[in-house]
């Protein structure tokens, strides 16, 4: 047997080593060890583009049109100014670069000379001249054009702006109705002899020919330049005005169209 000394004091240091251990599992106890990461706020989504690259736009629009040097144009009424109202619509493509695209319009307009009209002298063997009088008269007319666009979104600079002035240029053609073709005409008027102060009664009688449709039959081909701006409400939709410079045939012809309107890009 051991001695009972040797024995109490086996008891007592199993104890003092007992107590040590249970104070170092509570300690560690106390400590929370965890595992979870702390996690980066999502970065705000991208602003919306306004005007977009492969964007493809239909446009609906109002339009007016008036011939410049009409007093030598071959399509003014006797020199009258020529003018027209109509509207019509366009389908643009936007390339990858969205700087630049191609489009296709169209536009319908009815025609019309001076509410003035014109006049003309005639002469009266024997007698003093008369002037005999006609109308402006009017037509239908169609443009259609094909051009290419180049724009410059002013967002692409300054965020809020969503503004994109842009310039064309191309070639169309244009054509014409049948307005006021074979109308017969007739005025009559009193001369007088001067030498002898005899007078006479003449009727003058022909048929009116349009001199808008007659004159550009053979003159379809025309050439197309201008600029525009384009406002964008939403990505969507946007509000338009823009000028075209039209050459049908030299510079006597020529023509200023505006349009203005409202598109829709997809």
């Amino acid at each position: 047997m051991e001695p009972k000394n040797l024995v109490n004091m086996k008891n007592t240091i199993a104890l003092s080593a007992l107590i040590a251990v249970s104070q170092t599992i509570t300690a560690f106890a106390g400590v929370e060890v965890s595992s979870k990461q702390p996690v980066a706020p999502a970065p705000p989504p991208p602003a919306p583009e306004f005007f977009r690259p492969n964007e493809f736009d239909i446009g609906a629009f109002g339009s007016y049109a008036t011939f410049v040097n009409t007093g030598n144009s071959r399509f003014a009424n006797g020199g009258g100014n020529v003018h027209g109202w109509g509207g019509g619509m366009d389908f643009t493509y936007w390339f990858p670069w969205k700087y630049a695209g191609v489009r296709f319009q169209g536009a319908g307009f009815d025609f019309s000379g001076s509410n003035n009209g014109f006049s003309r002298t005639v002469l009266v063997p024997g007698f003093a001249p008369v002037s005999v009088h006609g109308g402006g008269g009017s037509v239908a007319g169609g443009v259609i054009t094909a051009d290419v666009m180049m724009r410059l979104p002013l967002d692409s600079f300054w965020p809020s702006v969503h503004l994109a002035p842009y310039v064309f240029g191309g070639f169309g053609g244009i054509l014409l109705g049948s307005g006021g073709e074979g109308r017969s005409i007739s005025e009559s008027f009193t001369v007088t002899n001067n030498a002898t102060g005899e007078t006479h009664d003449v009727t003058f009688t022909g048929r009116r020919v349009n001199t808008l449709r007659n004159n550009i039959g053979s003159d379809r081909v025309l050439g197309h330049i201008g600029g525009g701006m384009e406002y964008r409400f939403t990505p969507h939709i946007g509000l338009f005005g823009e000028a075209a410079y039209v050459i049908p045939n030299g510079a006597s012809n020529n023509f200023v169209q505006v349009n203005f309107g409202l598109r829709y890009a997809f």
